[in-house]
């Protein structure tokens, strides 16, 4: 018999976010102004448990409904019980407030404890199941690492199941293709990627709903050793929201019109896209600065205003030494500010002025990801970022390539800007396994202790680093687009990695920094960063590793791959992407292949073509070609989209393309809110008139 756990959160609704949602002073944002509503993968992770349960014919099997959260938060757990749920439990408690995601998983693992002992009697014969991801956050973070805590095996990015032999077979999304696995034994996390068969409320289950008692437990109840702010491993810097739209949402009313600007718009490119982290200037150690009062590559604009003004008043008074600074002094400094320095926050700036040595050490490391005999291209793009970030740093460029007779890799990933590597072989690394993969790459980590690890932001990244980083104690950022070296000087942190990722769907920024733990941590998104030119003079270092795996250290059986064929190159100048509204792969082959042939002659450029989650998932074209949050982010000059309504998390993937050009039949798609050029239109009808158009444009 087979029980359920489920993990729902309450989340803001994301399409209601208006900019009164935010403080001005602190451009932080103010929850009790937002609408809540359960996170809708977790709607998926709900019916997705319910029919398993269905399917394995065990009416005894409970399915529980776990959330944390404040106390309004049993909305989402009587919406589960008026669906199926047998049992609702909330964990609350003002202590939990704060926490990051390290501190959301040790707590919810320790109620799953609790749950076990208490309400399944001690059986191990369970499943927690969860959405792969949050709006408000990245909780793909946190199944992997309740399932680390707990130390059970954890299957993500699952998309079906099936009931064969007397165990659940899951398909699941890998980074270039599909998976059939099972997990090898019980319990385990199964964390849900896309499920499309809702559940509806009945009349009786509303009722029962209604009438059913929660459990509410509090920090005293489970025991947790990570709780709030206190037990986290990041801190929120800064949430802000993301710069104003400038695009342009021009409605184009016919095909040969559309062509002239896509012309026009090419010719006018600025010749390249700047990746999401390019915004900031170039980090320079303390030591290096012309004198210790420069702190110009403070966290926060307020930080760098206090720096700022310190510094003119020192230079007024014709003072380069700090040490030369008496209380008469400050005195006068902390007169003539007009009240923006007391004699506590003046003392905590004179302090930081005094700093000059990194609060981490180490080199700057990558995680890398291969298939099919090649590595990854976002590796590379990660080693391209690490190696600029390690210049800045003044170390070395690392990467951990684990896997089985890979040594052949490590020179691609020294030309590509890589100075040591080190390797992690053995038979049982063959193929991906997360729990043999996070072993063999936090033994490593903790041997050498990087003070930066990047991991790609893909479904493989996405597993593994959190359970390496929960394993190693250290913090994580997921889905990151800009990472730069930055200092915090009056919280006494010089060169910490700043990591700021879009949060809410993409509604608003933040800027995250790691805190107690020994390496700083973050996934990035492929297509933001960007690769090196290989370099086929550099030389570097492979250093074998050792380590003990047995087959008791494997998690899943692996019943059947399916390898995507060819691959994506989003490189090119002009992506073509195709939606769901293409209908089916025939149109999507026709009419996405006509349009890249038109404009690659029309043009004389490379032009690619790429698809929305949708015309995956529908099977119009493969997997490495998706392009969006949970495929890759592009950056091409002109991105035209054909029959794709503009998902959040499609246009999170495309916000860093030049031009944005949309074709759609609704005439209310959100996508064309957030474009440069659209047509409302059939594409069966317009991509042939606009193909004509461009062989006679100028």
């Amino acid at each position: 018999m087979s029980n359920y756990i489920v993990l729902v959160k309450q989340v803001p609704d994301v399409s209601r976010i208006t900019d009164n949602a935010f403080d001005p002073e602190s451009g932080t944002l103010i929850r009790s102004r937002l609408v809540n509503v359960i996170n809708d993968l977790d709607t998926q992770a709900f019916a997705f448990a319910s029919q398993m349960k269905k399917m394995s014919g065990d009416n005894n099997g409970k399915i529980v409904c776990l959330s944390m959260g404040p106390p309004m938060a049993e909305e989402v757990l009587k919406y589960c019980l008026a669906r199926s749920a047998d049992i609702g439990i909330l964990l609350t408690d003002k202590a939990l407030g704060g926490a990051d995601t390290c501190a959301t998983a040790n707590p919810l693992a320790f109620a799953v404890r609790k749950i076990v002992a208490e309400i399944f009697n001690g059986s191990n014969d369970y499943y927690i199941l969860a959405g792969m991801q949050s709006v408000d956050g990245d909780t793909a973070q946190v199944p992997a690492q309740v399932a680390e805590e707990l130390q059970i095996s954890c299957l993500a990015y699952v998309t079906g199941v099936e009931f064969k032999n007397n165990r659940f077979e899951f398909k699941r999304i890998i980074s270039d293709g599909s998976q059939i696995a099972s997990v090898r034994k019980l319990p385990a996390v199964i964390t849900v990627a896309k499920y499309e068969f809702p559940l509806f409320a009945s009349f009786t289950g509303t009722r029962k709903a209604d009438k059913a008692q929660l459990i509410r437990w509090g920090v005293d109840d489970i025991k947790a050793t990570h709780i709030g702010v206190k037990g986290s491993k990041t801190s929120v810097i800064r949430v802000f929201p993301p710069g104003k739209s400038t695009r342009k949402c021009q409605h184009v009313t016919d095909a040969a019109k559309l062509a002239d600007i896509i012309l026009k718009s090419y010719a006018e490119s600025s010749g390249s896209s700047e990746s999401g982290d390019s915004h900031l200037s170039k980090y320079a150690l303390p030591a290096n600065r012309k004198n210790l009062i420069s702190r110009t590559f403070e966290t926060t604009i307020k930080e760098n205003e206090d720096y700022k003004i310190l510094a003119n008043k020192l230079v007024s008074l014709g003072i380069t030494d700090i040490s030369k600074i008496d209380d008469a002094i400050k005195e006068r400094i902390i007169q003539d500010s007009n009240g923006h320095f007391h004699k506590k926050s003046l003392e905590d700036v004179l302090a930081g002025c005094a700093l000059t040595q990194p609060t981490f050490t180490g080199e700057v490391w990558v995680a890398a990801e291969h298939s099919n005999g090649g590595i990854s291209p976002a590796t590379l793009e990660l080693i391209g970022k690490a190696r600029e970030l390690a210049d800045s740093l003044q170390t070395k460029v690392g990467v951990c390539l684990v896997g089985s007779g890979v040594e052949g890799l490590c020179n691609e990933l020294i030309v590509s800007g890589a100075d040591n590597i080190y390797l992690v072989e053995h038979n049982l690394l063959n193929v991906f396994d997360p729990c043999c993969y996070r072993k063999a790459m936090s033994d490593c980590i903790s041997k050498y202790w990087p003070q930066i690890v990047l991991f790609a932001a893909t479904p493989q990244g996405r597993m593994l680093a959190p359970m390496v980083a929960y394993r190693t104690g250290c913090g994580l950022t997921a889905d990151c687009t800009s990472l730069d070296i930055r200092d915090s000087s009056r919280k006494g942190q010089i060169a910490i990695l700043l990591q700021t990722r879009p949060a809410l769907g993409g509604n608003v920024m933040a800027s995250i920094c790691t805190r107690n733990s020994k390496s700083q941590m973050a996934t990035a998104r492929p297509g933001v960063m960007k690769k090196l030119a290989p370099d086929y003079s550099r030389k570097g270092n492979i250093l074998k590793q050792s380590i003990d795996l047995t087959e008791s250290d494997l998690s899943l059986d692996i019943i059947k791959t399916e390898q995507s064929q060819g691959s994506a190159d989003f490189s090119a100048p002009v992506i073509v992407s195709g939606g769901k509204g293409m209908q089916n792969r025939d149109s999507y082959d026709r009419l996405v292949n006509k349009l890249c042939n038109a404009l690659t002659i029309k043009l004389k450029t490379t032009v690619n073509k790429g698809a929305s989650r949708a015309a995956v998932e529908h099977g119009f074209i493969d997997r490495p070609y998706q392009v969006g949050q949970t495929g890759t982010s592009v950056g091409p000059k002109i991105y035209i989209a054909l029959g794709i309504s503009g998902a959040i998390q499609h246009m999170i993937g495309i916000a860093n393309a030049e031009t944005i050009i949309a074709v759609n039949t609704d005439p209310n798609a959100p996508i064309f809110k957030q474009c440069d050029y659209y047509l409302v239109g059939h594409v069966e009808e317009v991509v042939p008139l606009l193909t004509e158009s461009l062989k006679m444009g100028t």
